[in-house]
């Protein structure tokens, strides 16, 4: 018996549909071939500074999770992986895995529910990723939308072993 969640055709379907409109959209918006302007330098800027943000953040998530649930750590370190690659391709760097959690951000006792925690959060980056869609150059839409794909499907899968 199939569970309820989506078939991974769907997924798949479904995120090359958005990625399509996503690179539909921005291609749209560029008939300048001298290059991007200085505000959408700008613009660029501060999309690649906010999903670097994102990026490290949800990263710190994972280690933090990997260290209250170690059984969880062979499961989870393929996304992590992929998390700082996010990071290093919105030009950010890793840095070394905090001692602890930070105060107010402690991870679930319950794995499950750690799970579902990390799936939310990457739901949350896609999310993030796509909004900035419309505001940036095809250049950078192509990585925003990839990287947001890619942790759709995180969430996808993260979800569903929760």
């Amino acid at each position: 018996m199939r569970d309820a969640g989506p078939t991974r055709r769907t997924v798949l379907t479904g995120l090359g549909a958005l990625v399509a409109v996503g690179l539909g959209a921005t291609a749209c918006t560029s008939d300048d071939s001298s290059g991007p302007t200085p505000a959408q330098r700008k613009a660029d800027d501060e999309i690649r500074e906010r999903a670097k943000q994102a990026s490290a953040s949800l990263l710190d998530r994972y280690d933090a999770v990997i260290a209250a649930h170690p059984d969880l750590g062979g499961r989870l370190r393929p996304y992590a992986d992929e998390v700082g690659l996010h990071l290093t391709a919105f030009g950010g760097t890793r840095t070394p895995p905090p001692v602890s959690t930070p105060p107010g951000e402690s991870v679930p006792a319950d794995p499950k529910a750690a799970l579902a925690d990390l799936a939310s959060r990457e739901q949350r980056g896609a999310d993030g990723r796509l909004v900035d869609l419309p505001a940036a150059t095809p250049e950078l839409a192509r990585v925003l939308a990839s990287v947001s794909a890619c942790q759709f499907v995180h969430a996808q899968n993260l979800g569903s072993a929760a």
